[in-house]
Order: C-alpha cells, then structure tokens, then sequence
C-alpha cells in the first residue's frame, strides 16, 4: 500500500527537538529556530527541576513591537501541532491581523461570558447576599455579620396581619427588577410593623450599598435603586420622634441615675470578687485571684469607656490599641456605620487624665499588648457576640438599685446631651459622636440647647455695643 505524502510544516522533528534539549549545558543556545516558518522556535529553559521546552511564535505588532506567543509545552504539543498553529498566526500577520489581539479578545470575550453566567447565578437579592457580598464582608473583623443581618431581617416576608395580605419581602426578587414602587411598599410595612423610622433608613441604606457593590463587580449594569429615596416618615411616626417617648430616651442621666451606676459598678466588681474567693477557697484555687488586678471584668472598663466617649457598643466591641492611644491619649476610631463610605467619618477625642488612667490600668492587666482589641472575646480571642456586654449591665443596674429603665445606650445619650446642653457647637458634637453633620443632632437632642440661637444674638448684640460710633457719641457726651 502507497503511504499518502504530508508537507511538513516545520525543520524542527521531534528527534532534533530532543537532542536540543538534552544538551543542557549552560553556554548552549536557548532557541532552536525554524527554518521554514520565520519566527517561529523552541525555548529551552534550564531550572531547578530540570529542563523544559516551550514552543513559542516570535513576531512583530503593527507598532514595531516584538511579541511572542506561547503555543504549548514539548514534548505535550508535537513539533508539527506546534508549527500548525505558528503558520496560522504567520497567515494571520500577513492579512493585518494580530495573533495576540485575536486571543486577548477571545479570552475577554470568555470572560464575559463568565460573568454573564454568574449574574445569572446571583440574580436575586437572597442569592447575591449568601454569594459574593457575604465573600466581601468577609474580610471584616466581625465578617460583616451586623450588616448581613441588617439585610436580612430587614427584607424578609412578614406574616400577614389583619386587613393585610402576607407581605413577600424583597430577598426573592431579581435585583435589577426591584423599583421605587417596591421601597415605597416596603417602607411602609415596616412602619406597620412598629419599626423606626431610623431603623428603616439604615436597613434601606445597607441594601443600596450591596447594590452598588454588585454594580462595581459588574453582577448588575446599574442600581435600580440609585435615585429611589425613602418617602418622610407618616405622621404617626414624626410625632413618635419629636415627642416625649424619643426625646425622654435621648436625655442626660440625672446626677443620683449616674451616681447609682457607679454604685452599681463597685457593687458588681465586688461581688464578683467575693465570687472567686469562694471558688478558691473551695476546690479551685488555680482560679486567677481577682483581688490582684484593677477590675474583676471586662465589663467594667466596657462600661467606663461607654461613659467617657459616648462610642456605640459596636465600636466598643472592635476597638483597638492603636485606636485607643495611651501613650499620646489619643482615641482616633472610624466607626463601623461609616467605614463603607468613600470618606469615612473618624472619631478623634483627646483622653482626659481620668480616663487615661483607668485604661492604662487594663492595658497592663491585659499585658500591655502594642496591638490587637481592648475587649477581645474570652472564648475566642476575637471581637465579641453584639450582646456580650447586656447580662453584665444589666447587674450593674440592679446593685445600682437604679429606678429608671436605663439601657446601656443611655451612656452614649448622656455623653451627646451633656455636651450639647454645655452649649458646645453642633458640629463639633456631632463630630466627636461619629457624625458627619449636625442633622442628627439637631433633630435628636436639639431640645436641650433651645437658647443657643438666642445667647448667639446676645454675645454678636454685646460685641456690637463698643464700635466707633459708640465710642464717639460717649465722647462727644
């Protein structure tokens, strides 16, 4: 039988391909050229793990540029395989076509298909949520776990009430089909469903900016919700936040409440000190003695840090000692309702001598470590559960025989109205809350500084009252 005749493609067989690289020794030459196809050759490359080949294709852009293509490993692609795809390019170069654009825009254009696939995975806002954004939350100290649930709760079904169907929640729907028409619904089921109206802008405001993230990852073209704002609060609810109900929660501690939490505080770290005596004294004596260090719990220097700067539980939770400066007392935190933003707030206070000390105390109980968190997590080391601190304030109360129904939140309440009705200006209140602008502050704790505007007219009223043309009328007189 007559064997059938191929054209070969390329000088270089696999026999001349071999004995080039099992001539490893340094000074030889690392390429074996083609001498039918211009450029095109076999890289030889001698590492740690011995010698390897690589076919590759040399030639030059449209700009004068020098390029190679990688086409493949020897022995894997076979010496003619290689060349095949080498001529190809080569026809390519000689009809103005570039090789390497046509694979660039073949692996872009994968790549897009890529991502089509994956919006099509993550379309709804449940799926997006438990997919890429709970990846990107990650990352944070507590893996973004306060804003995942904001999310979810905020946006999940409810039950369905009188005069009213089952609510289906937003977790469900396709995020590019939500619509103003389904904020304003949603909005105010959450009203109905005794929600404030502060609660409903952050669990709004949470859901916007994952939105936004899916934008920036190219999950979705644009946010539905970009120009949607939330509706005023009803009627119902704006005197639900002027009235007595909020502006009573938003006071200053009277002089006997702040004097019965402190009560309460020395009352509960004796107690618990009484507490380890008895362990140790009955069968656990390797107990750590509280007696020796400055506070029996954590709790305590928990609580004195919410009273001196008026941060949220939260920021408490995750603060730092390089956030917390001793040495310069310094105290410069970015809150975690801000640390999203494109210019996040930061908190800057300087630390009173006082406070400066009592922290100093549990920086050495702690061991003085230059870094890691004030409060860590005693089981786990790491950023303690939202509520860790509850139980604890909630016996600070009770052996502080306080009469009002005080929450630890009044601390932060405290801290924002003694400054404001100390006639310090609003901004700068606002500034040491961890607050961008006075709006808050105003709407909020206005109440407490109702003759500001009028001292202002007085003090411009007074330096008004000793100008030029005062001062000539008393002299011509």
């Amino acid at each position: 039988m007559r064997r059938t005749s191929t054209t070969r493609l390329t000088s270089i067989t696999d026999a001349k391909a071999r004995k080039f690289l099992n001539d490893a020794s340094i000074g030889d030459s690392k390429e074996l050229q083609c001498e039918m196809i211009p450029g095109f050759h076999l890289c030889k490359r001698i590492g740690a793990k011995g010698v390897t080949g690589n076919w590759r294709f040399r030639y030059r852009s449209a700009s004068g540029k020098s390029l190679k293509m990688p086409l493949g490993k020897f022995p894997n692609i076979a010496p003619a395989a290689a060349a095949e795809q080498a001529a190809m390019f080569r026809a390519d170069i000689l009809n103005g076509i570039d090789p390497k654009q046509v694979i660039d825009d073949r692996k872009a254009e994968q790549r897009r298909k890529e991502q089509q696939e994956a919006s099509r995975k993550f379309r709804t806002v449940q799926q997006y949520l438990d997919g890429p954004y709970t990846d990107h939350q990650s990352h944070k100290i507590d893996q973004g776990k306060h804003t995942l649930s904001i999310i979810r709760s905020g946006f999940k079904a409810a039950r369905p009430k009188r005069g009213r169907k089952k609510y289906e929640g937003l977790l469900d729907r396709d995020m590019d089909s939500l619509s103003k028409a389904d904020i304003i619904h949603w909005q105010r089921i959450q009203y109905e469903d005794g929600y404030a109206h502060d609660t409903v802008k952050r669990a709004y405001g949470a859901l916007k900016t994952m939105l936004n993230h899916a934008v920036e990852h190219e999950y979705l073209e644009r946010n539905p919700l970009d120009r949607v704002r939330l509706a005023p609060p009803p009627d119902k609810e704006q005197e639900r936040i002027t009235s007595g109900e909020v502006v009573e929660r938003r006071r200053m501690l009277t002089p006997d409440e702040l004097a019965q939490i402190h009560t309460g505080i020395e009352r509960y770290s004796e107690q618990l000190r009484q507490e380890r005596r008895n362990s140790r004294a009955h069968g656990k004596p390797h107990l750590p003695d509280l007696d020796a260090v400055p506070y029996p719990h954590w709790s305590i220097p928990f609580t004195l840090v919410a009273m001196h700067t008026g941060l949220r539980p939260g920021d408490i939770r995750t603060l730092t000692w390089q956030e917390l400066n001793l040495p310069f007392k310094r105290l410069t935190k970015t809150p975690r309702k801000t640390r999203h933003h494109p210019d996040p707030m930061q908190i800057r206070h300087t630390l009173s001598d006082a406070f400066s000390n009592q922290m100093t105390l549990w920086h050495q109980q702690q061991g003085s470590s230059a870094t890691g968190l004030v409060f860590p997590s005693e089981r786990t080391g790491g950023v303690m559960s939202k509520k860790a601190h509850n139980t604890h304030w909630d016996h600070i109360i009770e052996l502080g025989e306080v009469t009002e129904k005080l929450d630890f939140y009044c601390l932060r309440h405290h801290f924002i109205s003694k400054l404001v009705s100390a006639g310090i200006p609003l901004l700068t209140v606002a500034h040491l809350a961890g607050h961008k602008s006075t709006a808050m502050i105003e709407r909020h704790y206005g109440h407490l500084a109702p003759d500001q505007a009028a001292n202002a007219l007085a003090m411009l009223s007074e330096s008004l009252s000793g100008t030029p043309a005062d001062s000539a009328s008393k002299d011509t007189g």
